[in-house]
């Protein structure tokens, strides 16, 4: 069972309508891949940063910024990400959940 999956979803940057288009994110600092835990935790694994997802930025092919994570959409985007089925149905749940939770506070 996984507890944590790499990151493979659409763009989660508020004002990009690329929600459904899968990108394998990297860290732009060093390339390393990204990974989500199931508390809602990004970790990049080559330089290890680990902060909550929702206090990373964004950018992708349909915008040239850094974008914050558009906090109304997040937990639609990650329930339809690729990666995260790869994670249990408990993983699924946890993972919005805590998610959902940051977002709140």
């Amino acid at each position: 069972m996984a507890d944590r999956v790499e990151f493979i979803s659409g763009c989660p940057a508020y004002g990009c309508d690329n929600g459904r288009k899968s990108y394998n994110w990297e860290h732009h600092n060093c390339g390393g891949k990204e990974w989500l835990d199931q508390n809602g935790y990004l970790e990049c694994q080559k330089c290890h940063l680990r902060d909550i997802l929702i206090s990373w930025k964004f950018r992708c092919n349909g915008h040239s910024d850094f974008r914050e994570v558009n906090k109304e959409k997040i937990c639609e985007i990650l329930s339809i990400a690729s990666s995260i089925e790869k994670g249990s149905k408990k993983f699924k749940a946890k993972l919005l959940m805590a998610v959902a939770n940051m977002i709140d506070e």
